[in-house]
């Protein structure tokens, strides 16, 4: 049985590249014989209550039964705005997973917290890019048949040669959105995952040390790094590596994955 796949945009509209790409992915799944199902919303300019909209229409595609997979293809700053709108019951009960990643982070992160669920992060719109034919072959063998593992991100220890517990976090900036709500989860025991696509340094330890005044590095067992894309092409440093490793205490282990963030041959993590 193939199930059905929603296509979602909680964050940002739309525009310009961005939206050409939404649309190749819909016309690709499709090709590949599976049901689509694109948001009525994906390029709808912001107003007051489209984050309403927004939710209720990911809460419809959560109580469809046949729903298997929920993929959203944007980023930016707005996917916050949808959390007070959503149907946690419905998404715990709901036979379909989402994906997303970047300032989808808020939304991934809030589902670990409020339902006990996994999400996933992941960007389906690197099928139609650059990588997109071996992008596609592992959509097909890891995403759809649920094999998504650590041990396809290649990681690099730094400091420790091991970590355990469950992965949170996501985008460095965008899940600190959620700090002080309901919808933080809790880190006791977690490994948190810390990725980014703009901000140099001076951003990156600005984040870095809310999370250390948030008392994060006290609870964490781990720290995995992703990539850092604008740092990483500029060579700024010291590099978020560095900046990590003085900064947060020396018994914590620190590795790092090219294979998690903004680059088109981005992998998934499994969140909670």
């Amino acid at each position: 049985m193939k199930y059905r796949i929603a296509i979602v945009g909680c964050s940002d509209p739309l525009f310009g590249e961005w939206g050409e790409s939404a649309r190749k992915v819909v016309e690709l799944l499709s090709w590949e014989g599976y049901e689509v199902f694109p948001s009525d919303y994906l390029y709808e300019p912001f107003t007051k209550d489209l984050p309403r909209l927004k939710a209720m229409e990911l809460n419809s595609f959560f109580k469809d039964p046949q729903m298997g997979f929920i993929f959203d293809v944007s980023g930016g700053d707005l996917a916050n705005t949808v959390l007070p709108y959503l149907d946690y019951e419905a998404i715990r009960e709901s036979n379909a997973t989402f994906y997303g990643y970047s300032d989808l982070s808020t939304v991934l992160n809030a589902i670990v917290a409020k339902t006990g669920r996994q999400a996933v992060n992941y960007q389906i719109r690197n099928l139609v890019y650059d990588r997109g034919e071996e992008q596609l072959e592992y959509f097909k063998s890891h995403i759809l048949e649920h094999r998504v593992s650590l041990a396809d991100l290649d990681i690099h220890y730094h400091r420790g040669s091991s970590m355990e517990g469950r992965v949170l976090g996501g985008n460095t900036r965008c899940f600190q959105k959620l700090a002080g709500t309901e919808y933080w989860p809790e880190l006791e025991g977690s490994i948190l995952l810390l990725e980014s696509y703009g901000g140099v340094q001076y951003k990156m330890m600005t984040a870095l040390e809310q999370y250390i005044q948030m008392g994060v590095f006290q609870k964490v067992k781990g720290v995995l790094l992703g990539t850092f894309t604008k740092m990483d092409k500029e060579g700024i440093t010291p590099t978020m590596k560095d900046m990590v490793l003085e900064n947060i205490p020396e018994n914590i282990p620190v590795a790092e994955t090219r294979f998690i963030g903004h680059n088109t041959d981005a992998r998934a993590v499994v969140l909670g």
